[in-house]
């Protein structure tokens, strides 16, 4: 897939994400406003394949002044496309002078919601990035502000980058134009970060390279080793302390899963650093369940970390990797430590005062040798039974209390 369709497309799935816990609050239609599109031919299933794979290989260096022109069929394919790799459901984009109309059609899976989350969005043009002029999401009509804000976050991370010189639509194509540099995504993930924060994060990340830096180059890293680190060195007078934990939090997540934050005004072309693996409990995928549970969890609400780790591990079990208990216990330790680190002052230098005594993998997450992993759907259905979503509470409430005992979270209580 190419770097520019990821961004597109991480940006696209940061407004869903949003509307999907407006939907979940409201409606889901029981259809989809989007059939699913014929099967591609092995003619256009070739062409997509090879358009996407030349794109990556041009995007993997630097390209300035670059025009995209694709015909309505072309785009609905690729998106499509896109789609089938990266989740369940089908969209179309109808084209006309001036404005876009994207319908999608998003299947929650396992059916443990009955329903289609179904988004309408139309698109006018404007100076560089398009705007939204109306919305709809399952049925419902949204007034074209609340969408608007709903991603302007997202517009504004794209925007600061300074990549997209402009954005055209008439009925015969769509029109992209573009500069390209092979950091564009680091300064895209700065570009997220609300500019008072960046500061804070940046440093976070710096502090953390020359951390890993100084490690044994043959072993992971350990996640408590990396938090205790940067929560005792970081604190300083200059930032309060639940800024600088949820500075800690954005730059870990990012660095665990593998990722670097630019800020989106530097230009520089300094390659980006080394990352090492980080693990917890001898696991990489449960460091970077338990950071993106955090990070999600601070820059949002609890119940969209909630719902991105669910329907992540829905999706697995749905033919992915197969549902964890173990992977859900890691999301739900992130939310409580980002809690701790984040809800209050008091708690905040509570945590602070834990790290000088040194974080254990003990402290910020139970075992989880014993949890079922990698179920399929129908082992799934076996597990949990004939009410499915009653015994799935009963788990996650038994997590929980796991959780809530844990030293670290046990001895603080809300003030």
């Amino acid at each position: 897939m190419s770097s520019i369709a990821k961004s597109l497309l991480w940006l696209t799935s940061l407004s869903l994400f949003a509307l999907c816990v407006l939907g979940l609050a409201v409606a889901l239609d029981l259809r989809p406003r989007v059939e699913r599109p014929p099967t591609p031919t092995a003619a256009e299933r070739a062409w997509a394949d090879t358009w996407l794979r030349q794109q990556r290989q041009r995007h993997s260096r630097a390209l300035a002044g670059q025009r995209l022109e694709l015909t309505p069929s072309q785009v609905n394919l690729l998106l499509n496309t896109l789609l089938d790799r990266t989740g369940q459901g089908q969209a179309l984009v109808q084209l006309e002078t001036g404005r876009a109309r994207l319908v999608a059609s998003l299947k929650l899976p396992l059916d443990q919601l009955d329903g289609y989350l179904n988004l309408e969005l139309e698109l006018i043009e404007a100076e560089t990035l398009p705007r939204v002029s109306a919305a709809r999401l399952a049925g419902l009509p949204l007034p074209g502000s609340l969408a608007q804000a709903l991603i302007e976050q997202a517009l504004q991370a794209l925007d600061r980058t300074q990549m997209v010189r402009a954005v055209g639509f008439t009925p015969e194509r769509l029109t992209l134009q573009y500069d390209w540099y092979p950091e564009m995504l680091d300064r895209l993930s700065g570009g997220m970060i609300a500019a008072d924060t960046l500061p804070l994060v940046l440093a976070a990340q710096e502090a953390l390279v020359r951390y890993a830096a100084a490690q044994p180059r043959r072993q992971p890293l350990r996640l408590a080793e990396v938090l205790t680190h940067l929560l005792r060195t970081l604190p300083t007078e200059h930032a309060e302390p639940l800024a600088q934990h949820r500075a800690v939090i954005l730059a870990v997540a990012a660095y665990v899963n593998g990722q670097s934050i630019r800020d989106p005004a530097d230009v520089s072309t300094a390659p980006r650093p080394t990352l090492r693996r980080v693990h917890l409990r001898g696991r990489a995928d449960l460091s970077q369940h338990f950071m993106t549970s955090a990070a999600l969890a601070i820059q949002s609400t609890d119940a969209l970390s909630n719902l991105v780790g669910w329907y992540k591990e829905l999706a697995d079990a749905n033919g992915g990797s197969g549902f964890s208990f173990a992977d859900m216990t890691a999301n739900r330790a992130g939310i409580r430590f980002a809690r701790l680190a984040t809800e209050n002052l008091t708690n905040a230098q509570y945590l602070q005062s834990a790290a000088q005594a040194g974080l254990t993998e003990a402290d910020l997450m139970p075992p989880v040798d014993q949890l079922p992993e990698g179920l399929s759907q129908a082992q799934f259905d076996v597990q949990l039974g004939s009410d499915q979503r009653r015994e799935y509470q009963r788990l996650i409430e038994q997590i929980d209390r796991t959780i809530e005992a844990l030293p670290l979270y046990r001895q603080r209580e809300n003030p």
